[in-house]
């Protein structure tokens, strides 16, 4: 009993209950338990059962012996959060003999819960007492004191919980005190802002004056970081991450500090962010001392990362030295891709010859060369620029390096609850000054006096380079000190140690136990006892090695950027926002013939010729617009020379902004004499023109041609063909049509050859790769000219297709064009033997080759150099004995370059030939497009009703003859007109369009048809034309019937036209 009491005593001394009444905390809970059980008493006993009475309503507690609580140490013994309920005490023998029953208190009932804390420990009860019997109370009514008993529980925890907190706060603002670093937090949920004392401080505010709510914490922002502080906070507790921001803050004081915000997100047990922890260091003087060298460069640095150009320095090598950022805008590259590499690297390689020769000029002594060349951009693509070389020399006056300025010609070349919260409150202070110092990077520490025992936050370790399980000596940790750095740092601990004087910011080089040499800045303090004694001196380090290295890189910056800015021989100047120069570059007076003092002070505008002034104007306008968003517009000016002839310069005027605060500044630019390169585009214009007026003469001709030799091979082979098929002719008037019938068509493949080398000759024929099968396509290409084979014995072989894939990408119609070409002229020069077709790809590089090989009589050597001439045969009889006009192998060699391939040929005479080809056609996962039906097969709806339009009367009535098999509805007019308004008066199902009509042309009436609410706004339109490829240019078509006509050609596009989506035919497209 007494250990268990001892315990019991133990608790109530850890949450701070012996001798304080509880009555004077519990009051609320005791009424509260009294009116619920309608009991004239209720207590809470905390203090010894044995021995005393307990703290209660003072009434009972005068009359109380020591033993009169048998009540509460029978309810106690029952153990943690029992629960003890006696109806009537007069008739429990446990407790009849009670005084407190027996007496003047006559208690009778008696309903009281063990008060226990979350980890076991009982410090008393709480319970209701009534003079009278009772029966026992319902199990809700006993739930609820014992809720009761749990409130008065939390609050004696929650109160000790309360005590340890502040001390854990006041340890840690003594460290904020010493390092100089504040903390902060944020509710995530209510949005509630706590600061401690040292961001008050830091922000120049006091607790008494200010509220740290969101609103106002953010107006004390520089406005351009109320934003980015707001993005970071909720991009962290987007994360459930952290944070870290360089901002500003403008002080109620006026001053404006540079500080560091950095946070973290607190995350409950279910992984939720709860709050966001942070910690806050003033940095303005660090800042200065960085911005102090910064305002010594600011000019030249600015001058070359605005300017547009790049900006480059070369060794006399080659090698590349500095290259100004906006070499990712012209070529891809970032600068340090290229820094190190040789510069003709990315010169294309028809121009480094040219590159390396102005390098070993400059070597000699040469001053100033400009060369307009291709560079390589990192995509693969050729970039076309013009680059400003000139020579730096040192200070003996010997060539030392390059300065390019490099410019792009492409255009001009083409919550948990209260209490456990309050409870973890202690060690998760512990925990956040422990993290606010790894965060900030700073180590504090402490060195005792009398004992000189030295003691280290762990971040002091990370900063030494040493073990923590190593012990700490004075002496040796001084001797880590750089040797020349020694004397000073003991110094200051002695001046500390004997006068008291602090010492702020000290820097001083470390060498770590790894060997590294770091550079460390300190503060030191001391802490005195009752009379003025140093008992410890305490402060913070930490590593500022990078910012030191920092300070020295900007100071090379400076010296770099002025070099730069001082030897490019392009005019480099700098306005401010009014126009008012500001600066020029030496260069201008080898360009103008003006001293840079003659400018600065002068508007830019009052140089510039006063026609050109808008243009200027409009470009840098538009620069303010977007705040140098948009990339600077080149724009051409003339000004004066100082001799007054006049001069063409070329800017491109950008936006200059301060790196500090982003505002604008001015504008600088790069200028350039391009008045040498004005006169050559004035003669490249003119000559552009006159070549492209002879061009659209040749193309019209060429459309002429088309339309004037084809359609009367339209009615020459359509009507031969149909008469050939009538079943009453002779033998012999069938063998005369058949004759006909193959002079036709030797002649439209003699005007197809001309047509088509006349196209590739002006750079009008179109290449339109699409899925293609190449198997399917060299099976059907040979196969035509089966029968030609047969009569003459020559044996036909087709392989590799066993190699191929099943669909590759390719123009079809092309690669069939030279197929047919050269299987035409093997089968052709072929007497005996055979004639093969290979099939061969290549996956790696995804490219088709075809081989025709023959058995014929070959090539002489002497003469395998005129196979693929225009106009030329090896042997001219041949033309006699075979025809043709000598283009067909032009034209496959023109054809096949057109697909960015090749072509060749082997031959021995008396052996054969081997004629070949080769073209990119990479292979796709999706099918070829389904072939049309053979003719055979089609079949035209009855009642169809089809408007043919068409100014020639023959080629009308070749349409109508071949459709007169079928139950069609043939509509015919002669022009456009009478087109659309044929179309605007009935429906039709299709519409044949010539495209060469009188008046308004077939494009025209499409055109019409199309826009008017019409009937046929929406039937199928297809163009009748001998020129095919302008048909499909126009895009106003759904297929094409080329001329010559002929049935299957007609009949095929007029069923396909006319096929449901769901029709085989629609497919074949």
């Amino acid at each position: 009993m007494r250990e268990a009491e001892a315990r019991r005593l133990e608790a109530l001394r850890i949450v701070e209950a012996l001798n304080r009444p509880p009555q004077e905390r519990f009051g609320l809970v005791t009424a509260l338990a009294a009116d619920l059980f309608k009991t004239p008493l209720a207590l809470v006993s905390l203090t010894e059962i044995e021995g005393s009475s307990p703290l209660s309503t003072p009434a009972v507690a005068a009359n109380s012996p020591p033993q009169a609580w048998t009540l509460s140490a029978e309810a106690l013994g029952m153990g943690p959060n029992a629960l003890l309920v006696v109806e009537d005490a007069a008739t429990d023998r446990r407790f009849a003999t009670d005084p407190l029953v027996t007496g003047a208190a006559h208690i009778r009932f008696y309903a009281g819960v063990v008060l226990t804390t979350r980890d076991g420990r009982t410090l008393g009860t709480l319970c209701v007492i009534d003079t009278k019997p009772r029966r026992r109370p319902t199990p809700a009514k006993l739930d609820r004191l014992k809720m009761l008993a749990r409130i008065v529980v939390d609050e004696l925890e929650l109160a000790r919980a309360h005590r340890l907190a502040s001390e854990k706060q006041r340890l840690l603002e003594l460290t904020e005190s010493v390092s100089g670093v504040g903390h902060w937090r944020i509710e995530v949920g209510a949005g509630d802002v706590g600061w401690s004392d040292m961001v008050y401080t830091i922000h120049g505010v006091s607790r008494e004056d200010f509220e740290p709510d969101l609103r106002n914490s953010l107006a004390l922002y520089h406005p351009d970081d109320r934003a980015k502080l707001t993005a970071c906070v909720r991009e962290a507790v987007a994360a459930k991450g952290s944070f870290e921001a360089q901002l500003r803050i403008n002080r109620p004081d006026g001053e404006i500090r540079d500080v560091i915000s950095r946070g973290v997100c607190e995350l409950d047990e279910h992984g939720e962010a709860t709050a966001v922890f942070g910690v806050f260091q003033d940095i303005t003087d660090q800042t200065r001392i960085l911005n102090a060298i910064k305002r010594s460069e600011r000019r030249y640095k600015l001058l070359a990362d605005n300017m547009s150009d790049v900006v480059t320095r070369i060794r006399l090598d080659g090698g590349s030295g500095y290259i100004s950022p906006t070499i990712e805008r012209l070529l891809g590259y970032r600068p340090e891709e290229m820094t190190g590499r040789s510069a003709q690297d990315f010169v294309h390689q028809d121009d480094r010859s040219q590159i390396l020769a102005i390098f070993g000029q400059m070597a000699q002594g040469l001053e100033q060369k400009t060369l307009q060349h291709r560079a390589i951009h990192k995509d693969g693509r050729t970039v076309w620029v013009e680059t400003s070389f000139r020579l730096v020399r040192d200070e003996q006056d010997q060539p030392l390096e390059i300065v390019a300025v490099i410019r792009d010609a492409t255009d001009r070349k083409a919550l948990e609850d209260a209490t456990i919260a309050a409870r973890d409150e202690a060690r998760e202070q512990a925990q956040r000054a422990a993290t606010a110092e790894r965060m900030a990077g700073l180590g504090h520490w402490r060195l005792e006096v009398a004992t000189r025992s030295v003691t280290w936050s762990e971040q002091m370790y990370q900063i030494y380079g040493l073990d923590p399980a190593l012990p700490l000596d004075l002496d040796a940790l001084l001797a880590m000190t750089h040797p020349d750095d020694q004397a000073e740092s003991s110094q200051r601990l002695h001046r500390a140690l004997t006068t008291g004087q602090p010492t702020m910011e000290a820097v001083f080089r470390l060498i770590r136990a790894d060997g590294q040499l770091r550079d460390i800045t300190g503060n030191m303090l001391v802490q005195k006892d009752a009379d003025g004694q140093v008992i410890a001196v305490v402060g913070t380090m930490s590593d500022v090695t990078e910012q030191q290295h920092a300070q020295a890189a900007l100071a090379q910056s400076e010296a770099r950027y002025r070099l730069l800015a001082e030897n490019a021989s392009d005019l480099i100047m700098h306005s401010d926002v009014k126009g008012q120069v500001t600066y020029v570059s030496p260069s201008i007076l080898p360009t103008t013939g003006y001293a840079p003092e003659a400018l600065v002070g002068t508007n830019i505008l009052d140089w510039i010729a006063p026609e050109d002034v808008p243009g200027v104007q409009a470009a840098v306008a538009k620069q303010f617009k977007s705040r140098g968003a948009e990339p600077p517009i080149a724009v051409e000016y003339r000004v004066r020379h100082k001799d007054g002839r006049e001069l063409w310069l070329e800017a491109r005027p950008t936006l200059a902004f301060d790196p500090e605060t982003g505002a604008i500044t001015g504008i600088t630019d790069v200028v350039r004499d391009i008045s040498a390169r004005r006169v050559l585009e004035a003669e490249l214009r003119a000559a552009r023109a006159e070549a492209e007026a002879a061009a659209a003469v040749k193309s019209e001709f060429l459309a002429n041609m088309s339309h004037e030799l084809r359609t009367p091979l339209t009615a020459v082979l359509g009507f031969s063909r149909l008469a050939e098929e009538q079943p009453e002719l002779s033998d012999t008037t069938r063998g005369y049509l058949k004759r006909a019938c193959n002079a036709g068509q030797a002649l439209l493949l003699t005007v197809n050859d001309i047509l088509d080398f006349s196209k590739l000759e002006a750079g009008q024929v179109e290449i339109a790769p699409r899925p293609m099968s190449p198997a399917k396509l060299a099976t059907e290409t040979l196969d035509l000219f089966a029968t030609q084979a047969a009569e003459k014995g020559i044996a036909l072989h087709l392989g590799g297709l066993e190699t191929l894939p099943r669909t590759v990408r390719a123009d079809p119609d092309r690669v069939r064009q030279i197929l047919l070409n050269l299987i035409g002229n093997a089968v052709k020069f072929t007497m005996v033997g055979s004639v093969r077709v290979d099939a061969i790809f290549e996956p790696l590089g995804g490219f088709l080759s075809f081989a025709v090989t023959d058995t014929g009589p070959g090539v002489p050597e002497d003469r395998a150099d005129q196979l693929f001439q225009r106009f030329s045969q090896v042997d001219a009889s041949s033309t006699r004995k075979h025809g043709g006009t000598g283009l067909g192998l032009a034209i496959c060699k023109g054809l096949a370059e057109a697909m960015g391939g090749d072509i060749g040929a082997q031959s021995k005479v008396g052996e054969g030939s081997c004629f070949w080809f080769t073209i990119p056609a990479p292979e796709l996962d999706v099918a070829a497009p389904i072939a049309a039906p053979p003719q055979g097969q089609i079949m035209l709806p009855a009642g169809c009703r089809i408007l043919v339009a068409d100014d020639n009367r023959i080629n009308r009535d070749l349409v109508r003859a071949m459709l007169s098999p079928f139950d069609v509805e043939l509509t015919e007019v002669v022009d456009g007109l009478g087109a659309v308004a044929a179309a605007n008066a009935a429906p039709f199902d299709v519409i044949l369009m010539d495209l060469r009509m009188p008046g308004l042309d077939g494009a025209g009436a499409a055109r019409c048809i199309r826009t008017e609410d019409g009937p046929n706004a929406t039937i199928p339109i297809l163009a009748f034309s001998a020129d095919v490829d302008q048909a499909q240019a126009t895009g106003l078509f759904d297929g094409m019937v080329g001329k010559p006509l002929t049935g299957v050609n007609l009949l095929t596009a007029i069923a396909k036209a006319m096929a449901w989506p769901e029709d085989p035919l629609d497919d074949a497209a």
